[in-house]
């Protein structure tokens, strides 16, 4: 995979929406909450960055208030769809969204693969 390290992260969240039909949408978030690069088919990166920022950062903190150490992942289930969020980093963060009829662990072990395979770009 040649390419900028931007094109080569784009390309790597393109392949995880187009393998797993159950994706809907994924983007890499700073720590900052901005949208770094995205593949996303409906939602906008801005939304989904923020969002998934603000989840993370309330489950941090219950985290830390009980002693559970540093929140890795995230899934959040919803009636119309999932939200998958994995560090990439400890600054970098993967939020997906996901088809509510997509199996969910299936669905977050390739998030995982995709947030591994991220690190090793960045």
């Amino acid at each position: 995979m040649g390419g900028s390290r931007e094109e080569r992260m784009q390309e790597v969240l393109r392949e995880l929406r187009m393998d797993n039909p159950g994706v809907e949408g994924a983007v890499l978030i700073s720590s900052d909450a901005m949208p770094l690069v995205g593949d996303t088919a409906e939602a906008a990166e801005e939304v989904l960055s923020a969002m998934a920022s603000a989840v993370l950062s309330t489950c941090e903190r219950a985290a830390d208030e009980l002693a559970r150490g540093p929140v890795q992942q995230v899934y959040l289930w919803g009636v119309a769809g999932d939200i998958a969020m994995v560090r990439v980093r400890e600054d970098l963060l993967l939020a997906c969204l996901v088809q509510r009829r997509a199996r969910g662990g299936d669905t977050l072990q390739e998030v995982v693969r995709c947030a591994r395979r991220l690190a090793g770009i960045v």
